[in-house]
């Protein structure tokens, strides 16, 4: 599994692959930049949060998940806010570092203080920023958070080692030192204490055959709204929103997030094609650290671990502003109310860099939510637009292609000539989506018939039927195919076919960590990232798509509607691009006392 904080990458590969490697790349907090600090954290005063709070809007009542390395408790940017510790490990168990097993985590503390030796954290300035008072050590500025009243969960899921803030991360092993996974039940746990948003500021090439998270698509499931941050690299992703089921940043239906300065240029570090990419939100000249042991904050850092954890924050003012929107429905209106968006629709960067736009708080606290259906876009946009490229077809399908078993690789899919893997399970995408339709279908023709409470039979509010389903219908599905996910399979092979198995899967395995291990190496080091000096990146300069003779591309800025249930539909959307900070008034919220 690869752990970039945005930043530093930690590969563990799970399952039949033992080895426990750590990589280093670029930083996420911690990237510098050339932007001077005139004492204006613009993703505050700029973005209408000022506004928000004079309404009373501080996210209050949301719960926010944070997964990140362990907090430092006594920052005084925390003093007062609502942050509990949680470290899930089986049975309780501590903790030991990788590097250092004498190194030990408590499951009852979790968290590090000041006489450590660490006065900041990656996930100390995560929480901060979606939390934070703005005060800091020695009576100094600190961390500003943007929705100081919600209720934040900080689980810890691996180190922060010390020297550059973000820039390497360790990873948690148990007395007999085998790593131990912390993401998957931190998610479960976030799910069911009542979690609705999961900020998960780092990249996880996640290493597991089964080429699916069910724990990622069980917060999907229950509407969570799942954040994430592309990696600081100028490596190009796909062409293509299709998603990447073995990546915890590229998973379909997550917001996958990229850096952006205040005059709306993408961060120099990951200004490249991505077709993954979600929204935009600010990353370049915030709040930051440079290190560990730093005391003194500025204004001139960022990284999309900063953005990440902005949107977060963004996201929980919005979902206290309309208490009754789903999860998907808030997804909807992100991604359909970006700056410069008039067309009431989403509309997808046909350059595939920017996804649907810079997030427009503004937007999203003056436009209900509830208008839209309880069904995750970018969830059906990964779906649809898989099936329209030959090298992606069939990854989602459910019941899938592959049969019982296997592991399967698309074709070449990115300008460096990534693939993407995927095995049987990952028709449970496939099959969420049809879920959700279904049950939204189901909401209209209540609607229609003049029901009241017709949300009831919505996908968000059916998601716990859904829970015990999954296992049994995968087993057999209609056509009568065996499709076996990847938690049954130990279960019912044995002997040779159990290792003839591993051993095809090991072999995928590796072959693509070779491969991330050799591309590790071209990933730009942190630096200066936007600002003076660095020429502005106008939207749509981007090379044109070029792919195989045999690709198929979509309609530029088209939002798929095929396969559909019948009555559900979008308004049409425009192609085109617009301008990078042209902005449509919204009706303005009542101005500041």
């Amino acid at each position: 599994m690869t752990r970039d904080l945005c930043a530093s990458h930690v590969r563990k590969v799970r399952g039949v692959v033992s080895a426990l490697v750590a990589v280093l790349a670029c930083v996420g907090l911690c990237v510098p930049s050339a932007v001077a600090s005139d004492g204006v954290d613009w993703r505050i005063d700029d973005m209408g949060v000022r506004d928000a709070w004079a309404q009373g809007i501080t996210g209050k009542g949301v719960k926010v998940a944070v997964l990140d390395d362990p907090i430092v408790s006594d920052y005084p940017a925390l003093a007062g806010a609502d942050v509990s510790y949680k470290l899930m490990t089986e049975s309780n168990q501590p903790c030991h570092r990788k590097s250092d097993p004498s190194q030990t985590t408590s499951a009852d503390d979790p968290t590090l203080d000041s006489s450590s030796g660490f006065v900041i954290t990656h996930g100390t300035s995560v929480v901060s920023l979606i939390v934070g008072n703005g005060n800091g050590w020695d009576g100094g500025a600190g961390i500003q958070g943007i929705a100081p009243g919600a209720s934040v969960t900080a689980y810890m899921v691996f180190y922060q080692r010390e020297g550059r803030l973000g820039g390497g991360a360790d990873i948690c092993v148990d007395d007999a030192g085998k790593g131990v996974d912390l993401d998957k039940p931190s998610i479960r746990d976030a799910v069911s204490s009542g979690a609705r948003i999961i900020n998960m500021s780092y990249v996880d090439d996640i290493g597991d055959p089964s080429g699916v998270r069910d724990d990622i698509l069980y917060a999907l499931r229950h509407g969570v709204v799942v954040v994430s941050a592309r990696d600081n690299s100028v490596r190009a992703g796909m062409y293509d929103l299709v998603g990447e089921p073995g990546m915890n940043n590229y998973f379909p239906g997550e917001v996958t997030v990229n850096a952006v300065d205040s005059a709306g240029n993408l961060q120099e570090s990951s200004d490249v094609m991505d077709g993954n990419v979600s929204v935009l939100s600010p990353g370049v000249g915030v709040p930051s650290y440079r290190s560990t042991d730093s005391r003194e904050m500025d204004l001139t850092g960022g990284g999309t671990s900063t953005a990440a954890a902005n949107l977060s924050a963004y996201l929980a003012l919005v979902m206290q502003r309309w208490p009754d929107a789903t999860g998907n429905q808030i997804l909807q209106s992100l991604i359909r109310n970006t700056k410069g968006n008039a067309s009431s629709g989403p509309k997808l960067d046909p350059e595939h860099k920017r996804g649907f736009g810079i997030v427009d708080p503004g937007k999203l606290l003056s436009v209900d939510p509830a208008q839209y259906p309880d069904v995750n876009p970018l969830l059906e946009w990964a779906v649809k637009t898989s099936g329209e490229h030959e090298e992606t077809k069939g990854m989602y399908e459910y019941p899938s292609p592959l049969g019982e078993h296997g592991v399967a690789d698309t074709g070449e899919f990115s300008p460096d000539g990534d693939t993407v893997m995927y095995t049987p399970d990952t028709a449970l995408v496939g099959r969420e989506l049809q879920r959700q339709q279904a049950a939204w279908e189901k909401v209209e023709s209540c609607r229609a018939d003049g029901g009241s409470d017709c949300m009831k039979y919505s996908a968000t509010a059916t998601a716990d039927e859904e829970d015990g389903k999954v296992a049994g219908d995968m087993a057999s599905d209609a056509s009568g195919s065996s499709v076996v996910p990847s938690w049954v399979v130990p279960v019912v092979l044995a002997g040779a076919g159990v290792l003839v198995l591993a051993g095809v899967v090991l072999a995928v395995v590796l072959v693509r960590r070779m491969r991330r291990a050799r591309d590790a190496g071209r990933i730009v080091p942190a630096g200066p990232v936007g600002g003076s000096g660095v020429p502005p990146v106008p939207y749509g300069v981007a090379p044109p798509y070029v792919g195989p003779a045999a690709r198929s591309v979509p309609v530029a800025g088209s939002y798929p509607n095929a396969g559909a249930p019948a009555g559900y539909t979008y308004p049409p959307t425009q192609a085109g691009n617009g301008q990078v900070g042209q902005h449509v008034p919204q009706p303005p919220l009542p101005p500041r006392q």
